[in-house]
C-alpha cells in the first residue's frame, strides 16, 4: 500500500462476496481505522484496510465498463 493514502468519502459503495453491496457510513482518512459499513440495513464495523484492499476493488471491478 502506498504512503500516499487517498481519502475515501462517506457513502462510497463497496461489494462483499458474503453480504452483497453496501456503502460506507463514515469516511476513511487512514488505513488503520475501523469504518462503519451498511449491508442490507445492518451496520458492520470493518477495518479500513479490508475496505480499501478488497471491498472497494470488488465493487469497482463489478461495475466497470469494458469498451
Amino acid at each position: 500500500m502506498s504512503d500516499d493514502f487517498k481519502v475515501i468519502p462517506p457513502t462510497t459503495k463497496v461489494l462483499c462476496p458474503e453480504r452483497g453491496e453496501g456503502w460506507t457510513l463514515t469516511g476513511i482518512t487512514g488505513i488503520n481505522e475501523h469504518t462503519s459499513v451498511m449491508f442490507n440495513g445492518v451496520r458492520y464495523t470493518i477495518p479500513a484496510k479490508i475496505i480499501v484492499e478488497e471491498l472497494l476493488p470488488n465493487y469497482l471491478s463489478q461495475n466497470s465498463t469494458t469498451e
